[in-house]
């Protein structure tokens, strides 16, 4: 006796699916889960030996040096003129340099305040290139060494208290405590010098016109 098509759809699908219990009742072999690698840096560490950061604390510092100078110059002159005024017994003459020690002292503070923005302007961008190459040279680290990811250890460092601090020393703990991230991390996960001798030598080889002129 023939099936008719609808029995022979049946009996096919019938067998399918029987094969298709019996593929998922055999045990397959599971590929071993592959284990996350991290790596670790003490920041603080990473940053105090960078020669980036010394390259631009020597540029900042000689932009400090020059706004000193020049406005102890700027200073001098204005006890100088306040001394004239003194020493003079014009009165006309002693109202004009009085007027002009008031119109120096406006500009000094205005010379001031706009010193101040060019020298925060320069520690900005200083913290904005290491925080770039920082993350840049991480990237490299990573992909030649195997990790997953690199890390801030923050658990490298001590609870500090200060009794100048306007805080109970009690919030001062609770805050950092708040604030930590990594409770430990084993030592052999730290890469804090690879990164320093990756980051110093990428900086020693960048163009004079990348980062600050180096010495």
């Amino acid at each position: 006796m023939k099936n008719s098509p609808t029995q022979t759809v049946i009996i096919a699908s019938l067998i399918a699916f029987g094969l298709g219990s019996f593929a998922w009742g055999v045990s397959r072999p599971v590929a071993p889960a592959q284990a996350t690698r991290i790596g670790s840096i003490d920041l603080g560490r990473v940053l105090d030996k960078l020669q980036e950061k010394s390259d631009w604390e020597v540029q900042i510092a000689a932009l400090q040096n020059q706004m000193r100078d020049e406005a102890d110059s700027r200073k001098k002159r204005l006890e100088a003129e306040k001394q004239q005024a003194s020493a003079t017994t014009d009165q006309a003459e002693q109202q004009r340099i009085a007027e002009q020690v008031v119109l120096e002292g406006l500009q000094l503070e205005q010379w001031a305040t706009l010193k101040g923005a060019e020298l925060d302007r320069e520690s900005s961008l200083m913290w904005q290139s290491i925080y770039r190459n920082l993350r840049e040279e991480s990237a490299k680290l990573a992909e030649s060494e195997g990790y997953d990811y690199i890390i801030v250890n923050d658990g490298v460092n001590n609870i500090v208290t200060s009794r100048e601090v306007k805080m109970p020393m009690s919030q001062q703990v609770l805050e950092q405590i708040g604030r930590r991230q990594i409770i430990f991390a084993s030592p052999t996960t730290d890469v804090s010098d690879k990164l320093i001798v990756k980051m110093n030598n990428t900086h020693a080889t960048a163009p004079a016109s990348v980062g600050p002129a180096k010495k």
